[in-house]
């Protein structure tokens, strides 16, 4: 059973498969468990390396008119408002979203499939606390008719006014917990008006939409298909709102008022929610030992140059510590009466902090990390026994077999080395 202020994943693995809604592209989803503190990430597995983009407010991008996207360097996601809603509404916290197109399936138009899926996968507590926007006053964004406002609260409550003048008014208050969302949010479907279609299709979206996954609203008022609920629109407009700030990548702890906003409104509020230093970072992670370390790496003694890693970001990026001493057997003969660490071993350092990043995420069992090429080299300054190595890398590209990655090499606040290395995974 999940408890209530921890992290959750999924227990087992989902499939599903459909039409993506705004391009109409056949597509196979696959959600799968993730470790705790990393979040909902969509994984591009039809893209050569199979490339990620994490769900945070820094990778929103504008792609597509009427939906919510992601973008991280050529990688994008699309359409994904209804299936981080049905994530965020069931307090799923960790998830991989594999994708072999560029967005979900549409289905039937509803989080409610997505939530039937979860809800029989099950959910499985983490060992790391829930995080939350913590809001301890008021704070709020408009921009002509469309305002959003978050008061502080114990739990998450939404007010949303929706209105459009070919139908009623529409005003609804729910407090979300998993057991409400899923009977009076989830099965809300999409809408569109039937004035609004041609223009649609001119702009190239809704090629996966029909009359079985959109409800159709005619100048009438009228809708093509009996409504589920009697204020379907406005609870869908909460379904999609939900989404959206799941963008933050946990939600509110308070009560959003929410006024004719939209995707995109959302987006920005967001935005403004970061640069108000209102969205919290992930806890800070524990160290990895030496020990956990050559778990993954082959080396050893003398050949160690990592002693601990401090920070990492799974196929991203990787902070790692060296300590420099004197009883280290390369100042037997490098320079014994005034000892310099030799460059090269910074390099290799540096080398090594890489493939323990790249074999924890995608190497396969008897595989090694061997460098495939040094470029840009440059030594800025003497290393000497005592100093401790701050190594940072980052994954600039990352291939099937192949990263290439920028390292830093550190001492305090002096960059000391330099370096483009690739490193190729391969069997022994």
């Amino acid at each position: 059973m999940a408890k209530a202020d921890s992290q959750q994943t999924i227990q087992n693995e989902i499939t599903m498969t459909g039409k993506g809604l705004m391009l109409g592209e056949p597509v196979t989803l696959t959600l799968k468990p993730a470790p705790a503190d990393s979040g909902i990430v969509f994984r591009r597995v039809d893209m050569a390396g199979a490339p990620e983009v994490k769900v945070c407010q820094e990778n929103w991008a504008d792609i597509l008119p009427r939906c919510t996207s992601l973008r991280n360097g050529d990688t994008t996601v699309s359409s994904v408002e209804h299936i981080l809603s049905a994530l965020g509404g069931l307090g799923v916290d960790n998830a991989t979203v594999e994708l072999d197109a560029s967005e979900p399936p549409g289905l039937e138009g509803s989080a409610a499939p997505y939530v039937e899926n979860i809800q029989a996968a099950g959910l499985v507590s983490q060992d790391a606390p829930r995080q939350f926007i913590e809001v301890t006053e008021s704070f709020a964004l408009s921009a002509a008719d469309k305002q959003l406002v978050l008061l502080p609260a114990v739990a998450l409550e939404v007010t949303f006014v929706y209105a459009h003048p070919q139908t009623k008014p529409q005003t609804a208050t729910f407090k979300i917990t998993p057991e409400s969302y899923a009977s009076d949010i989830a099965p809300a479907r999409s809408f569109c008006f039937e004035d609004e279609i041609e223009a649609l299709q001119t702009l190239g979206i809704g090629k996966g939409a029909n009359y079985d996954n959109v409800v159709v609203i005619n100048a009438a008022g009228e809708s093509s298909t009996p409504l589920r609920f009697e204020d379907e629109f406005v609870r869908h407009k909460i379904l999609d709102l939900i989404g959206d700030l799941y963008l933050a990548g946990h939600l509110p702890k308070a009560h959003v008022l929410a006024m004719r906003t939209g995707h995109m409104f959302h987006a920005e509020f967001v935005r403004a929610l970061a640069e108000a230093g209102h969205l919290q970072q992930a806890p800070a992670q524990e160290p990895i030992e030496v020990m956990d370390i050559y778990e993954v790496l082959p080396h050893r003694h003398p050949m160690c140059m990592v002693d601990r890693v401090i920070e990492y970001e799974s196929k991203k990026r990787a902070v790692g510590i060296k300590n420099v001493t004197y009883n280290e057997p390369i100042f037997e003969g490098h320079f014994p009466t005034r000892p310099v660490m030799p460059g090269v071993l910074q390099i290799e350092a540096l080398a090594q902090l890489a493939a323990w990043l790249v074999l924890r995420d995608i190497g396969k069992e008897g595989e090694l990390g061997y460098f495939r090429s040094i470029n840009k080299a440059t030594f800025r300054r003497a290393v000497i026994p005592g100093d401790q190595l701050r190594l940072e890398i980052e994954v600039a590209q990352l291939r099937s077999r192949i990263a290439r990655i920028e390292g830093r090499v550190y001492v305090g606040d002096e960059l000391a080395t330099e370096a483009e290395l690739s490193i190729v995974l391969a069997s022994v």
